[in-house]
């Protein structure tokens, strides 16, 4: 291989990561509406302590800073669902999962 001189073609590279650019287009979508929906349904005191940790097959993951809150949102999160299915239909959401940081 080392006497190989091998060519990088740069309109191949583009195509390629425009491709993956174009795919992450409804995903970042999703991620935007939900992060903002979740602003307007979230209390200002548990919205401080939760964040988008992001949005996977019709999964959301909320990632929150402590125990307290972590069980606030697991009682309320299937009625914080059906209100996200309501504001963001498109995204197709079953599920939310709460998660503490590490």
């Amino acid at each position: 291989m080392a006497g190989r001189n091998r060519t990088a073609d740069p309109c191949r590279m583009a195509d390629l990561v425009g491709g993956f650019v174009e795919r992450l287009g409804p995903v970042q979508a999703h991620c935007d509406s939900i992060e903002g929906a979740l602003a307007g349904l979230l209390p200002p005191a548990l919205r401080a302590h939760c964040r988008l940790g992001g949005v996977t097959g019709g999964s959301v993951k909320l990632v929150v800073d402590s125990a307290s809150y972590m069980y606030e949102l697991q009682l309320c999160k299937s009625e914080l669902l059906m209100e996200l299915q309501q504001l963001c239909p498109s995204a197709r959401l079953r599920r939310i999962q709460v998660t503490m940081t590490g």
